[in-house]
């Protein structure tokens, strides 16, 4: 599926007001869930140089699903979203170690189960933060797309509401980090 998103940012902590209109496709194994944690990245993480999807070096095998990179071209900021294998987090993070990684999942309770996941595997977990949302809400807002979507943001501390076609959907922003 083919999803075109004009979004548009509102992050009142970052006194942040931006537009960008992106294309969004589900690619194999991916649903629309994985769309709505992709917009949400976009919207939590804005910065005009964030890439969907890059294109990666020959020899780094993985590849992220948002990325920022530093003026000299390493990345800066990893965002997964959705599934991703603890054995991906510990390469990247050791890889990439002066790198800002997040890992976006569907719920808190999910965002947890990864961290605890990664415990005693990942060799720099401190590097990462991990979110989830409240339960039922990136189901809900999938419902709400459609092939052409005006998605507003509104972040503010913990709190984000998105509206799609009229509709608001509220949620508490839950991070997780490790010491």
């Amino acid at each position: 599926m083919r999803l075109n998103v004009d979004l548009s940012i509102n992050d009142y902590d970052r006194n942040l007001f931006a537009e960008r209109r992106i294309v969004l496709e589900t690619r194999e194994g991916e649903g629309l869930p994985h769309i709505v944690l992709k917009i949400l990245a976009l919207a939590m993480f804005h910065d005009p140089a964030l890439q969907v999807e890059p294109n990666m070096e020959d020899e780094d095998r993985y590849k992220p699903d948002l990325l920022l990179r530093a003026e000299d071209y390493r990345p800066a900021l990893w965002v997964e979203c959705g599934q991703c294998r603890v054995q991906k987090l510990d390469k990247v993070t050791f890889r990439h170690y002066d790198a800002r990684v997040v890992m976006l999942r569907r719920t808190a309770r999910e965002a947890r189960e990864i961290m605890e996941r990664c415990r005693g595997e990942v060799r720099r977990l401190h590097a990462i933060e991990f979110i989830g949302f409240d339960n039922n809400f990136i189901e809900n807002v999938s419902e709400a797309l459609t092939g052409k979507n005006d998605v507003v943001t509104v972040i503010s501390g913990d709190s984000l509401q998105l509206v799609i076609g009229g509709t608001t959907f509220s949620t508490t922003i839950h991070r997780f980090r490790t010491e």
